[in-house]
């Protein structure tokens, strides 16, 4: 039986292909955490970030295929911008924690009325 030029071609690009599809599901599984981490209070104010990336991530969904020659570039433009989204939410949520919230407990705290104790 004669194998087809095509298969004998993918046979040779067989750990390439294998090294895209494990990063890219590394990315998604990345991408998920990242974005499961912005806080709900956050989230309006990440949404243009987060839409960046979705616009970036785009060509993966819509134009590469397998048999793209650009996919390393497309894999590092998106790596790219997740870890800056990254850093962003880090960011965000740091000042949140650190700053918003504990000043929050420091002012519920506080005491407004100084009233009388009755006898």
């Amino acid at each position: 039986v004669e194998i087809p030029e095509s298969a004998k071609m993918i046979l040779l690009q067989e750990q390439k292909f294998k090294t895209y599809n494990h990063e890219l599901s590394f990315f998604l599984k990345e991408y998920r955490r990242v974005t499961q981490s912005v806080k709900p209070i956050a989230t309006n104010l990440m949404r243009p970030h987060m839409e960046n990336l979705e616009f970036k991530m785009r060509p993966g969904l819509v134009i590469l295929t397998w048999t793209s020659m650009n996919i390393e570039a497309y894999l590092d433009e998106v790596w790219k911008e997740l870890d800056r989204l990254e850093q962003l939410v880090l960011a965000v949520n740091d000042l949140m924690e650190s700053r918003i919230d504990a000043n929050l407990k420091i002012v519920a705290n506080v005491l407004l009325v100084n009233l009388p104790e009755e006898q």
